[in-house]
């Protein structure tokens, strides 16, 4: 007696299971002299064999690049078609599609009716042994085990010599830093990069040089910006401090500029981690391709200072967003326009005769000898096995710093940039005294200098600051043109004011003449302003014309605390007053902040 329970398969199925079994144990692929074929037994015993594609290939590679962000796989193909062989590299995506060969191979390749999947399985099942690869596609610190190894086309750094090991793409090739054969050679290399402070005044190469040394320890929110007219040598000083990271980048292999598209600047912005990306040439020229060029600028110093990348899609996919991951340079010969963003840039002031040019010179044929590549090459070998360290206290310092500046600055994200220029340069003079490049004294001697440099490039940067808002530009304009005999103030009746050299009026004997249109009334210390007069007259002095309207001008005073009164009534920012006879609907600003002009914004301003 046999039981046969509900669980016992259905014999159908399993004779249908055994024959695919065995159907595919009959099929397996050869390579016949050129061809690749298919063979296929029958349940008979006999063979019959199936040309598949007249050339013969094998997958020899399985390749993950990692970029830090995402991982995408590879497969390195070789070939032999009509006697050549070819080696391709193709994503795993484009490899399974099979659409490739026409492109890859030529034409002599040839798939044969039907048999296009056939021709995939056939090269993956004829590769044997396939090797394994991963390749990281930026630059940068990356954990390896318990190693930080910084990673860059051709030697990574670590904190025990070179990892051969790990492999890097080279679409950065141009980084190229090797640390120096012995302790001795570090030490010159390291002096000779200190040796840039004596190119020009302090304001500039110290905060240029404190960059170099806080670019490897990590994305910073803020970028640097060096501001001159030409001829005053702002790219040949970028430029130097670009050879840090490789000596072919000069003044003429920079690895951006501003004629580059969005996308791109903002593709190396990714993969450069923790290195410095100089972006030169940023020249307006008074054409309608201003307005795309102010837009570059806005976009890519707007994402590196809040840290952001633009979401993409990638089919119907949403692609992650790939932030900028560099400490950014730029160079031009004017600033970007706007409040928002000067204020997300640390700005450098190259002026004529900044720069010694013998010593530029010189500075130049060091940097083509690798002497400053091999110096931060040296600097990165110091950090890599104290680096979760060195993080820990720039955090520390930073904050320091950032506290002792107070509440005082023109924008609250000055400080936090000084504070994190300040850590960088501290962390060198570290490092160099260390190496025995410099002495104690000589840290200290350091130390002090940077302080008073900080303080001149902050008192710098609150001129620009104050230049980019619009509301006291405006200010500065209307003071502009009453100082020129432009326009001019009178008193409540319409008649000379007191103090009228302040307020457009001139004197001829014992008579004062008002100057051009009356922008306003004077009555004590509140000070009346037409609106439409004195937006006219702005317009007509500035040199670049008010980007806002005349109501959108009258919103910024009040955002900036300038409007002494307002119509709360009516809700609106014009007040009614009688005014040289007549009801008048003016702006009420206060006449001590109007007649005290901020020192230093005029001339900017004009």
């Amino acid at each position: 007696m046999v039981w046969m329970g509900p669980d016992d398969p259905d014999p159908s199925i399993e004779t249908r299971s055994r024959r695919s079994e065995l159907r595919n144990k009959a099929v397996r692929y050869e390579r016949h002299g050129a061809q690749t074929v298919r063979i296929e037994t029958r349940e008979n015993g006999t063979t019959r064999c199936t040309p598949i594609a007249n050339f013969s290939a094998r997958v020899v590679s399985d390749i993950t690049t990692d970029d830090g962000l995402d991982e995408k796989r590879q497969v390195e193909v070789e070939a032999e078609v009509a006697g050549k062989s070819i080696r391709v590299l193709l994503g795993a995506a484009e490899f399974s599609r099979m659409n490739w060969i026409l492109r890859e191979l030529g034409p002599k390749a040839i798939i044969y009716p039907g048999q296009q999947q056939h021709a995939r399985a056939a090269i993956q099942s004829l590769s044997g042994e396939i090797r394994q690869e991963r390749i990281f596609a930026h630059l940068g610190w990356r954990k390896h085990g318990e190693q930080w190894l910084y990673l860059q086309p051709g030697e990574v750094i670590g904190a025990h010599g070179p990892d051969l090991r790990v492999k890097v793409a080279d679409a950065l090739k141009h980084y190229q830093m090797h640390r120096p054969a012995d302790a001795e050679s570090l030490k010159l290399a390291v002096r000779s990069s200190l040796d840039l402070i004596s190119l020009a005044p302090d304001r500039v190469m110290i905060p240029l040089l404190a960059s170099v040394y806080r670019a490897p320890l990590g994305s910073a929110d803020f970028s640097l910006f060096l501001v001159g007219r030409t001829g005053t040598f702002k790219t040949a000083l970028a430029a130097l401090c670009q050879q840090h990271f490789g000596p072919e980048m000069n003044a003429s292999r920079l690895p951006a500029n501003f004629a580059s598209t969005p996308s791109a600047l903002e593709e190396i912005a990714f993969q450069a981690k923790d290195a410095l990306v100089v972006i030169d040439d940023f020249v307006p020229t008074g054409r309608s391709t201003d307005t795309a060029l102010q837009g570059l600028a806005e976009r890519i110093f707007r994402a590196a200072g809040n840290r952001q990348g633009h979401s993409r899609m990638s089919g119907l996919s949403l692609r992650a967003p790939r932030p900028p991951r560099a400490f950014l340079m730029a160079t031009g010969e004017q600033l970007p326009q706007g409040h928002s963003i000067r204020a997300r840039l640390l700005i450098i002031d190259v002026r004529p005769g900044d720069v010694d040019r013998k010593a530029l010179t010189r500075a130049q044929i060091a940097a083509e000898q690798g002497k400053f590549a091999a110096a931060v090459a040296g600097y990165l070998a110091w950090i890599a096995p104290r680096y979760e360290e060195i993080q820990s206290r720039l955090t520390a310092r930073s904050r320091a710093f950032r506290d002792q500046a107070g509440p005082s600055a023109v924008h609250a994200r000055l400080p936090a940039m000084i504070a994190e220029l300040r850590s960088g340069w501290e962390s060198f003079l570290e490092f160099a005294n260390d190496t025995g490049a410099i002495s104690t004294g000589t840290r200290t001697d350091l130390a002090e200098r940077a302080q008073r440099a900080f303080e001149q490039v902050a008192a710098l940067q609150a001129c620009h600051d104050q230049a980019s808002d619009l509301a006291l530009r405006f200010l500065a304009l209307l003071r502009s043109a009453l100082s020129d005999g432009k326009a001019h103030v009178a008193d409540r009746s319409g008649c000379v004011p007191e103090n009228p050299e302040h307020w457009g009026w001139c004197r001829e004997g014992r008579r004062y003449f008002p100057c051009g249109d009356r922008i306003g009334w004077l009555a004590g210390d509140d000070l009346f302003l037409d609106p439409t007069a004195t937006h006219q007259v702005a317009q007509h002095i500035a040199s670049d014309p008010l980007p806002l309207s005349a109501q959108a001008v009258r919103h910024r005073l009040h955002q900036r605390g300038l409007l002494r009164s307002i119509d709360k009534g009516r809700q609106m920012l014009l007040v009614r007053r009688v005014l040289g006879g007549s009801l008048r609907q003016v702006l009420h600003l206060n006449a001590r902040d109007f007649v005290v002009p901020e020192p230093h914004l005029p001339f900017l301003f004009r």
